[in-house]
C-alpha cells in the first residue's frame, strides 16, 4: 500500500511539472499548485488508486506542452510573394555605336541619353538603357527605324516618304511630327504624340489615327487604346521623373528602366498603389529611392542588385 501511495506521489510530483510548462513560462508556484488542485480534485475524489489514469493524464499532458511548443511553428506565414516588375537588360556601360553595312546601331548605357541625327534631317532623343537600328541613308520610298526601350523622335517632314518607327509590339508611322515611344522589353509599349499626326498599329491590326495631346497604349487585354496623354508624359526629355497619380507599378518600371536595375515587389497591393512623385533623375539610385522612403507608402531598398519593394509594416 505504502509503495502504491509512493508512486501516486511520484506521478503526481511528474504531472505537476508537466502541468506547469503547460501552463507557460510565467505562472508562479501558488498559480501553479493552484491549478494542479483544481485538476486533480474529481480525479481524487475516488477512493482507489488508478494507475492507468496516471498514464493517460501524463500523455495528456505531453501531448498539451508539445502543442504549446509547436504552436508559433505551425502560424509561421508563408515566404512572401514575390512579383518581378522589370528584369534588368544587357546595356554598355558607355554609349556605343556599331555599323554593319548599311545599317547602324546606337545603344546607351544606364542613367544617360544621346541625341542622334538621321540622314534625312530627323533627330532622335534616345533615352537611357535603349537601342535604335536605322540605316545610313533611307530608301526613295520609306524611311524605317528599329527602336528597343525608349525615344523622342523629331520627324523631318517628308510627303513622299513616310517615317516609321518598329517595336516589338507596335508600329508608328508618320510623315512629321514629334512623338515619344517607349517599347521596353518585358513593359507594355505605348506613343505619345505631341505634334502633327502619327498612325499606330499593333502587330499588322489596322492602324489608329492620333491626335496631339493622346497616347496609345495596350490595355489589360492586351488591346490598342488611345487616351488623353497625362501632364507629366515626356518630362524624361527634361530629365525629370515626374508622376501625378500613378500606380507603384508603372512607376518602378520607369525607375528600374532608367537605372537598368530589376525591381521586384513583394506586396501585390502594392502594384496599385497611387502615388504623386517628382524629382530630378540624379546619378544614384539610391537618392531616389530615399526620397520614395521618405513619402513612407512602403520600404524600397537595394539589395542583391535589385530594388525590392515590401509593406512598411514589415
Amino acid at each position: 500500500m505504502k509503495k502504491i501511495m509512493k508512486d501516486e506521489n511520484t506521478n503526481d510530483q511528474r504531472l505537476k511539472a508537466l502541468f506547469g510548462e503547460a501552463l507557460g513560462t510565467t505562472p508562479t508556484t501558488e498559480q501553479t499548485e493552484q491549478a494542479w488542485q483544481e485538476f486533480i480534485t474529481p480525479r481524487r475524489a475516488s477512493s482507489r488508486p488508478r494507475k492507468n489514469l496516471y498514464i493517460g493524464i501524463a500523455s495528456a499532458a505531453a501531448i498539451l506542452v508539445l502543442m504549446l511548443v509547436l504552436w508559433p511553428l505551425m502560424r509561421l506565414e508563408t515566404p512572401a510573394e514575390s512579383i518581378q516588375v522589370f528584369a534588368s537588360l544587357e546595356a554598355p556601360k558607355e554609349i556605343t555605336y556599331s555599323e554593319t553595312g548599311e545599317r547602324m546601331e546606337v545603344s546607351t548605357p544606364a542613367g544617360t541619353t544621346t541625341t542622334i541625327t538621321l540622314s534625312d534631317g530627323t533627330e532622335v532623343l534616345l533615352s537611357a538603357n535603349s537601342r535604335l537600328e536605322y540605316s545610313k541613308s533611307f530608301s526613295a520610298d520609306k524611311r524605317e527605324v528599329k527602336l528597343v526601350g525608349e525615344a523622342r523622335f523629331n520627324v523631318a517632314k517628308d510627303a513622299e516618304r513616310p517615317f516609321i518607327v518598329h517595336t516589338r509590339q507596335l508600329q508608328t508611322q508618320v510623315l512629321g511630327t514629334v512623338f515619344d515611344v517607349k517599347a521596353y522589353p518585358q513593359t507594355p509599349a505605348d506613343v505619345t504624340l505631341y505634334e502633327g499626326k502619327v498612325e499606330v498599329s499593333l502587330n499588322g491590326d489596322a492602324p489608329q489615327l492620333m491626335q496631339p495631346g493622346e497616347q496609345a497604349f495596350l490595355n489589360k487585354k492586351g488591346k490598342l487604346q488611345l487616351a488623353k496623354a497625362s501632364e507629366e508624359t515626356g518630362k524624361w526629355a527634361e530629365g525629370e521623373f515626374a508622376f501625378d497619380n500613378r500606380d507603384l507599378k508603372s512607376v518602378m518600371q520607369e525607375i528600374g528602366s532608367w537605372y537598368n536595375i530589376s525591381v521586384v515587389f513583394h506586396s501585390r497591393p502594392l502594384l496599385e498603389e497611387r502615388i504623386y512623385f517628382r524629382m530630378e533623375r540624379v546619378k544614384e539610385v539610391k537618392g531616389v529611392l530615399q526620397v520614395l522612403n521618405d513619402m513612407g507608402i512602403a520600404k524600397f531598398e537595394l539589395a542583391d542588385k535589385k530594388i525590392v519593394v515590401t509593406d512598411k509594416k514589415v
